[in-house]
């Protein structure tokens, strides 16, 4: 009963994703699928916008061997439902991939994923509670770690 419960407020968090990025049509996936299906996961403030943003990352709890202090993250979804509406100077959590390898790497938000503003979206955790999604993160994967440094 426990799970049905949790579930079901899942899947109202998922409903109600309060400032959700997109507005695909996507079945709903728990927050630990999430980061599975993710290469990327990580904190950061958008620095700049119109579907190529840069990113000051803060925290990095996937990717960390390679994502520096400041990343760019390019919206292959533009124009179309899953677009994403990233504002300059708040903070997010992304799910992301990469997109291109080599020197200028630059990484993709992932459509159906757990890509939110901080503070936006509250999901069950253990013993009854809900709690803001990168704090679920902090307690399931870790503290996270510091970017790495720049490349020179």
């Amino acid at each position: 009963m426990k799970k049905l419960e949790r579930l079901l407020i899942l899947a109202i968090c998922w409903v109600w994703g309060g400032g959700a990025a997109y507005a695909c049509q996507c079945d709903p996936i728990s927050p630990e699928a999430g980061f599975d299906r993710a290469q990327y996961v990580f904190t950061g403030k958008v620095q700049a916008d119109h579907h190529a943003w840069l990113i000051e990352v803060e925290r990095v709890w996937k990717g960390h061997e390679r994502l520096t202090r400041t990343v760019k993250l390019m919206d292959v979804y533009a124009t179309l439902d899953c677009e994403f509406s990233f504002q300059p100077g708040q903070r997010y959590l992304f799910f992301a991939i990469l997109a291109k390898g080599g020197r200028e790497a630059f990484y993709h938000p992932q459509a159906c994923n757990w890509t939110r503003p901080l503070q936006s979206t509250r999901v069950p955790a253990e013993g009854n509670e809900s709690l803001w999604l990168e704090d679920f993160i902090t307690r399931e994967f870790g503290p996270g770690e510091q970017p790495r440094a720049e490349r020179p």
